[in-house]
């Protein structure tokens, strides 16, 4: 199946997946070593289900899927990340 088939059978299904649906979607790409990392332009933050704080979701928001090595090399730590891009610098931030 092509990435645009794939892309409008989840704009479709997405409405139906739940919490633990996506938290055994991201386990299984833990388990390939692959991690999920947003990138966002929103500075403004709002409670996370679990604590804590963490960015607004946006429209322009972009969703990548990195190995640990991709992500050591942009300076994060192994795991998912919500990241902040400086609009002046172009630099991600967590």
């Amino acid at each position: 199946m092509l990435a645009q088939e794939m892309g409008v059978i989840f704009t479709k299904h997405v409405g139906h997946m739940t919490a633990k649906r996506w938290t055994d979607f991201i386990q299984q790409l833990e388990s390939k070593g692959l991690y999920v990392v947003i990138e966002t332009d929103t500075n403004g933050r709002v409670m996370s289900p679990l604590g804590g704080l963490m960015p607004m979701p946006c429209k322009s928001e972009t969703l990548q899927i990195f190995t640990s090595d991709e992500l050591q090399q942009r300076g994060l730590p192994v795991g998912h990340h919500i990241v902040t891009k400086s609009k002046a610098s172009g630099n991600l931030t967590t």
